[in-house]
């Protein structure tokens, strides 16, 4: 007995007559007698009373139509429910991003998301290790630096354009650097991850290598940034995390016209097909308030980079 043809009964039994449940279903008025004359031979019972004036169900052609009725109306509303999951985010949504990139960029998005879709619960993770999207039950990762997982779908976030930046307090206590060579002389607030790194500083055409040295060494941003604004030296920083302390005074650019390579942010997902409402959403989300200084530093858009 297929369960499609007991379907079939309960639309007919609905539609009255054979000649509606066909127009209904668009379902030519032969196939329709065939699938219910096979149903009866699988059931082993008559469920129509031969040769009555019009359609006429047997009692066990009854109960079985009223039971598929109910499965029919139960499979109409997962249908709708599912319609409706797909059309409104919601749902626990997990996303793993850097920590200080978190507080000092997107707490602010972040919060606002919530606002705008109240039925999904973001839950942010800030785990330093890489996390596995196939693996491990994350919707989004948020990476800095380069994107080396070919099997993920990358979309370009951000380009982050990487500054030299210092305190005032500092800056009163030790001459100003006026080009790249004078950097010898000042110490530098060291974030431990970049140690040998991001040495080379571009201006236009113009390079210089930078060896950053000082006596003050941590293996957090938001901690490098603490340091900075006390005074500890210079330290290199994305303009986004310190344009707050720029605008403010709190910090002030070092060799402005002097930058380092800069940093991508690519959001990544396992897939883009069947994509969850709620994931879609935070995605287009995140585009759309990016902040001031980004578009102006080189957003790239929400188009994937594969």
């Amino acid at each position: 007995m297929k369960i499609d043809d007991l379907l079939l009964l309960a639309q007919v039994h609905k539609a009255g007559s054979l000649s509606e449940a066909s127009r209904q279903l668009n379902l030519p008025k032969a196939t329709l007698s065939r699938r219910l004359t096979a149903l009866e031979t699988s059931v082993g019972a008559r469920l129509f009373v031969p040769g009555a004036s019009r359609l006429t169900l047997t009692e066990l052609g009854e109960q079985l139509a009223e039971r598929a009725a109910r499965h029919d109306d139960d499979i109409a509303e997962t249908r709708h429910w599912l319609a409706s999951r797909e059309a409104t985010p919601q749902g626990r949504l997990r996303v793993s991003v850097p920590a200080e990139f978190a507080m000092l960029v997107l707490a602010d998005s972040f919060a606002r998301f919530v606002r705008r879709y109240p039925r999904v619960e973001l839950e942010v993770d800030t785990t330093p290790r890489r996390v596995d999207l196939f693996n491990e039950p994350y919707d989004v990762v948020v990476r800095m630096g380069p994107v080396d997982e070919p099997d993920l779908i990358a979309r370009r976030y951000m380009l982050l354009e990487r500054g030299l930046y210092a305190s005032p307090v500092y800056l009163q206590a030790r001459p100003a650097p006026q080009a790249p060579a004078d950097l010898a002389d000042h110490d530098f607030v060291v974030l431990t991850q970049a140690k040998g790194m991001y040495r080379k500083l571009l201006n236009g055409k113009q390079t210089a290598e930078v060896e950053m040295r000082g006596p003050l060494e941590a293996n957090s941003i938001g901690l490098v940034l603490s340091l900075t604004r006390a005074g500890g030296g210079i330290a290199s920083f994305p303009f986004g995390m310190v344009a707050g302390d720029v605008e403010a005074g709190t910090l002030v650019p070092v060799l402005p016209g002097w930058s380092y390579e800069p940093l991508p942010v690519t959001l990544l997902t396992a897939s883009r097909r069947l994509m969850p409402a709620k994931t879609r959403a935070f995605i287009d989300h995140l585009f759309e308030t990016v902040p001031e200084w980004a578009h102006v530093k080189g957003v790239l858009g929400p188009e994937a980079l594969r």
